[in-house]
């Protein structure tokens, strides 16, 4: 099994359209080839981190390096790993136009993502650093 993990930066206009096309191409794609991940998309940043065979991450990773939907993409960590840590594509993301914004919502959905940082603690070396990199998304550290 091979995991990488990268960040980047959405384009100013990205809208919640294209985020849910995101999620379903990936789905469709990604279990036709058998890639798992998570995909954090918060405060106009993605951090994502992808495993599966060794070739179709790193074609894949190439893939997302050319999309016109963010910029900056930066590696993270890549390596080997035992076994998965995602058995399906996960997504999360939060918007902040959404009318849930001001009801707390948002303190929600980051206390659930440190939570789930926490419980993944140690795992590998990849997975940390997608964590470390979430925190920092959600903190306003630059990644």
């Amino acid at each position: 099994m091979y995991q990488l993990s990268y960040s980047s930066k959405a384009i100013q206009d990205i809208s919640e359209e294209v985020i849910s096309g995101i999620l379903e191409t990936s789905r469709e794609r990604n279990e036709a080839i058998g890639v798992t991940g998570c995909l954090v998309f918060h405060k106009l940043s993605f951090v994502q981190i992808i495993e599966g065979e060794k070739s179709h991450i790193q074609s894949l990773f190439e893939e997302i390096r050319q999309d016109k939907r963010h910029r900056d993409v930066t590696l993270l960590w890549e390596g080997k790993n035992n076994g998965r840590n995602f058995g399906d594509w996960n997504m999360a993301y939060f918007t902040e136009s959404d009318e849930r914004f001001d009801g707390g919502e948002m303190k929600n959905f980051e206390r659930n993502l440190l939570l789930l940082s926490e419980l993944s603690a140690g795992s590998t070396a990849v997975l940390n650093m997608f964590w470390i990199s979430v925190r920092k998304l959600i903190s306003g550290e630059v990644i």
